[in-house]
């Protein structure tokens, strides 16, 4: 016979045992073991692919007799009774997680192995003729694992099942009872081969099946590139219960556009199936844009399935707890721009509610919720009907100077504030209702629309932008960018606002860019200047604000992407000086 070949590599071998494993019968008395079978299920193992057993025998004796040869833990699943063969074969796959397409049923007698065909559609299944050929067998190459992981990852699955037995069926029990953990790594560059695996080897639990190229390097460097994107939100997911750790079982990376985030990878190792470990992770994404590639064997659109069994923490928490493991706010609040929607993502964690106030695309434009005039309102009592009337000349809606942040209690809160808008956007008064707003287009963010025709000219790229532009010179007159006084009058009122309580985090722009590094004599941001000299009074003396400063953790200019937008590993290092600052302080 010549080396076989299947449509598939082969993750499991179920063997028979008499006249299969070894020769002879062993109730009948008189079997021949077969060393060079023992040998093959060891050599397998290192390559990770795993043996089981399925054979119509006594088990203790086969137990007794495997123990004996020291085999018997080389061995997953083994199931040995005198029922049928095809059920049981079934059930095993079910609780392994692995299709019958990767599975090889060794076994003497014909009828078994067409009746274990007939129940598992698309089982290899082989006579034992087959067996001397395997070694050699393209699709049992498998991968170096001399040190026997997935055999020991494989053992705590098959631990779990016998446990679950205690509970009747009832999954949801058995996992509330497991103590399950899901760790989050956001540091995906320190793991970067795991992403590369599980984007490219996992497919039951594939939701995205968005591959890397073959080449690892070309992969690593692809995937690195990708994380780099500010607007990259992506982690990596450990999970450890009461049976054991199983690593690194899952990856996720978003893209964000326009505050709006879709999963481009979205896969999970099949060792944690029925442990519904994607359904947790979906959930704790707030169920971003996801469109399912191909089959899977998971349903995370269910809304039926409600996990309640599991405890998140931060991959830093998972032996030693930090300060930062419990700390947990009754809300948390972010206004601002793509700084904060960045950031934000890191606090999931901390708080069962989040609400987000960021800039938003509208009309071929960006609003800029980070400019505090449209946050005053909200704090002082509203607009009146003629200024709502005038704003709406400029495109804005009774909503766009509406906050919840006076409507969030009094609990312990923690605040994220941004107004990076308030740097370099003018501010335009309305001649009749003394309305004061921002307006700009892309292209003119500094200028006086009102005195450059040829500007606007230039800028209106729709007959909207025209309209707008029109109105805003007949009726508006320019004052310019907000003098320093008034951003800490502003400042200083909202602060006066928030609850004894409150903690909050106050981000500082940037005041010098990627051409910095390379020219140390170019002179600051003088807009960002003025803003971060303002944020410093106001925070002045007030133990509950912190300032914080881009600048400190930004290592080079391959840490950023222009003045105003960093890679991401910067907003990373962004929230764990958050963190620490909350640590300090616990400690004091």
């Amino acid at each position: 016979m010549t080396t076989p070949e299947f449509s598939e590599n082969i993750r499991l071998i179920i063997w028979d045992l008499d006249e299969t494993f070894w020769d002879g019968t062993l109730t009948e008395g008189g079997i021949s073991y077969r060393d060079d079978h023992h040998q093959l299920v060891i050599d397998l193992a290192k390559r990770g692919i795993m043996s089981a057993i399925c054979s119509k025998n006594e088990h203790e004796p086969v137990e007794a007799l495997l123990k004996e040869k020291g085999l018997w833990d080389y061995f997953i699943f083994p199931s040995i009774d005198w029922t049928p063969k095809g059920p049981r074969i079934k059930a095993m796959l079910e609780t392994i997680g692995l299709r019958a397409a990767s599975t090889l049923f060794l076994d003497d007698n014909a009828m078994n192995l067409a009746q274990a065909e007939h129940v598992n559609p698309g089982l290899n299944c082989a006579l034992p003729d087959v067996i001397q050929h395997l070694r050699d067998a393209p699709q049992l190459r498998g991968k170096d694992d001399s040190g026997l992981t997935r055999l020991a990852q494989y053992k705590v699955t098959e631990k779990k099942a016998e446990a679950a037995k205690v509970t009747g069926g009832d999954t949801a029990a058995f996992l509330r009872q497991s103590n399950v953990k899901v760790f989050i790594e956001y540091d995906v560059e320190a793991h970067l081969d795991r992403a590369v695996e599980l984007v490219n080897r996992t497919n039951q639990l594939n939701f995205t099946k968005n591959r890397l190229p073959d080449d690892p390097e070309v992969a690593r460097q692809e995937l690195s590139k990708r994380l780099a994107h500010n607007t990259t939100d992506a982690a990596l997911i450990r999970v450890r219960d009461d049976f054991g750790d199983y690593g690194f079982v899952g990856f996720y990376m978003t893209r964000r556009v326009n505050n709006s985030r879709t999963l481009e990878h979205f896969c999970f190792s099949c060792r944690t199936l029925n442990m519904y470990i994607e359904h947790w992770v979906y959930a704790f994404l707030g169920r971003p844009r996801l469109t399912v590639e191909g089959e899977v064997l998971s349903d995370v659109h269910n809304p039926d399935i409600d996990v309640d069994w599991i405890t998140p923490a931060n991959i830093e928490d998972m032996d030693a707890p930090s300060a930062g493991a419990d700390l947990r706010f009754d809300h948390i609040f972010a206004r601002g721009g793509c700084d904060l929607a960045s950031l934000m993502h890191y606090f999931t964690l901390h708080a069962d509610k989040i609400v987000e106030e960021f800039n938003e695309p509208r009309n071929g434009q960006m609003f800029r919720r980070d400019h505090s005039a449209f946050l005053m309102p909200a704090l002082e009592g509203g607009l009146t009907p003629a200024q709502i009337d005038a704003a709406a000349g400029l495109g804005y809606m009774p909503e766009d100077f509406h906050s919840d942040l006076p409507d969030l209690g009094t609990g312990h809160g923690l605040y994220f504030l941004s107004f990076w808008a308030d740097s370099d956007l003018p501010i335009y008064r309305h001649r009749a209702t003394d309305l004061r707003v921002p307006y700009w287009l892309i292209g003119a963010q500094n200028h006086n629309l009102i005195d450059r025709a040829d500007l606007r000219a230039t800028i209106a790229k729709t007959d909207l932008h025209k309209e707008r532009l029109e109105v805003l010179c007949r009726d508006y007159e320019y004052e310019g960018i907000m003098s320093q006084s008034e951003m800490e009058q502003r400042y200083a009122a909202v602060l006066d606002q928030l609850p004894a309580m409150a903690e909050v985090v106050m981000i500082l722009a940037a005041e010098r860019g990627p051409l910095h590094f390379k020219d140390p004599n170019k002179p600051s941001h003088p807009f960002h200047q003025r803003l971060n000299a303002a944020l410093r009074n106001v925070a002045q003396g007030r133990t509950n604000v912190m300032l914080l400063d881009p600048a400190a953790l930004i290592e080079g200019a391959e840490d950023m992407i222009d003045l105003n937008h960093f890679k991401r590993d910067v907003y990373h290092r962004m929230y764990r000086a958050i963190l620490d600052r909350f640590t300090n302080a616990k400690a004091a």
